[in-house]
């Protein structure tokens, strides 16, 4: 049987080890914990505010907005969309305006709303009870928050929640989709782990620990079982879901960075979400996107990998002309504001890679023994847990809109979204990353 971790006890076992200013995040999981949490909290914690983003989320006990202002004795009810919403910076501020200062901010809805709460909590001065309403990401409970911010896909500091709430009442109710795509967004944590080394043995971002994911890491093979809990809406199973997902949002909070959890296939699937958005149609579940992406993030190592072991290649970090022109050509249709944001945060990368060539030099010369260091599946391993968790793998698998010629454009521009260092700068810095290659690694990922 495999063990699920405990978030709390994620927490006491960092403590143990010497971590420090670890979150004092009450975390409340299992069934029908919904009415106590708030009880406790709103005995702490005084004006309280509900901010919803307007989807019919119940309990066996009826919608659980409604029991909840009612428990809290009618207090208002902030409500931001009619079952979505979008995290951009108009949306953020009118949050704030409406909840006000020093409120006891009680969320209602999916990661994008908890998102939005969490940074309004923030800027408000507000205490944060985040009812996770669905296992869809692993975000719920992170100090960070994903904004769209000049068009672009931004993870900014936030706030931990005080409280947070995943009652199995509710996530059983949630759509079977929805709750898969947290097992897809857990199935990405292997190579997010993965780049985070590369780009800590690089001296870029925060270091490496491994205390801090190997408990998630070592409950990868539950994977599938909880995709069956997912599609059955089998409550124990929700409730190990949930915590898992929780214990890989605490990594990204610990850290002060998203790397934990968050590598190239998290680029991808913001490109294709902002790709989305300008055509104004609904992307796919933020879960689903990842996994199609990670089967590809996968064949870039091989490439790389493939790179050194046969050609010793050498390093070049590309002229800054052609690669401010790579970045308009790629995100023109997104608009200057994009291109413009985007360029900031890849000329940032760009310039620390210059300045630090000799490191990438020593790691390609000692590429086998850094390769020694990871637990990184084969694209066969990763489909194998994939297809038995029901998870997709192409991007029509993903539904309207999504097709190769898209997925080509978010992975072959994925580097450029962002100052995080990738693989796949790894292979544009080798000389090996071009519209061939990624052609290439897209028809590969057909073959099963």
């Amino acid at each position: 049987m495999i063990n699920i971790p405990e978030p709390n006890a994620i927490l006491a076992t960092l403590r143990e080890r010497g971590h420090v200013d670890l979150p004092a995040v009450d975390i409340r999981i299992g069934a029908s914990v919904l009415d106590d949490a708030i009880k406790d909290a709103s005995s702490r914690f005084s004006n309280p505010v509900i901010i919803s983003d307007g989807g019919p989320y119940r309990t066996p006990a009826g919608p659980v907005v409604d029991r909840l202002a009612e428990q809290l004795g009618d207090c208002p009810v902030i409500q931001l969309g009619t079952g979505t919403v979008r995290a951009d910076e108009e949306t953020v501020e009118r949050a704030v305006a409406e909840v006000g200062p020093d409120r006891l901010l009680i969320s209602v809805g999916a990661g994008t709303l908890t998102d939005i709460a969490k940074v309004t909590a923030q800027r408000t001065g507000s205490r944060h009870v985040a009812v996770q309403t669905a296992c869809s990401i692993n975000g719920f409970i992170a100090d960070r928050s994903v904004l769209v911010i000049a068009g672009a896909k931004r993870t900014v500091v936030s706030r931990w929640p005080d409280v947070l709430i995943a009652d199995s009442d509710i996530l059983t109710a949630a759509p079977a989709g929805m709750n898969l795509a947290g097992v897809g967004d857990l199935s990405t944590v292997p190579n997010a782990v993965a780049e985070w080394q590369l780009a800590a043995g690089l001296g870029h971002g925060p270091a490496y620990d491994a205390a801090v994911v190997e408990q998630v890491l070592a409950a990868m093979p539950a994977l599938p079982s909880l995709a069956q809990a997912a599609q059955d809406a089998e409550p124990a199973g929700l409730a190990d879901l949930a915590r898992l997902l929780a214990g890989s949002g605490l990594s990204m909070g610990i850290v002060g960075s998203t790397a934990p959890a968050s590598g190239t296939e998290h680029a991808v699937s913001h490109l294709l979400e902002m790709a989305f958005a300008q055509q104004q149609g609904p992307a796919a579940p933020h879960g689903m996107q990842v996994t199609v992406a990670t089967r590809l993030a996968l064949r870039v190592w091989q490439l790389v990998d493939r790179t050194i072991r046969s050609t010793r290649p050498h390093v070049q970090v590309p002229d800054e002309s052609a690669s401010r022109d790579a970045g308009a050509l790629a995100f023109a249709d997104l608009g200057a504001k994009t291109v413009e944001e985007c360029w900031t945060a890849y000329s940032a990368k760009r310039s620390w890679l210059l300045a630090h060539q000799a490191d990438v030099e020593a790691m390609v010369t000692d590429w086998d023994a850094f390769t020694r260091t990871l637990a990184l599946p084969t694209p066969e391993q990763f489909d194998e847990v994939s297809l038995a968790s029901g998870l997709p793998t192409r991007a029509e698998d993903l539904g309207p809109g999504y097709d190769d010629g898209l997925l080509f454009w978010a992975l072959r521009n994925s580097y450029l979204l962002r100052e995080r260092i990738s693989i796949v700068d790894l292979a544009d810095v080798l000389g090996v990353w071009s519209d061939e290659t990624t052609q290439s690694i897209i028809t590969d990922s057909k073959k099963r």
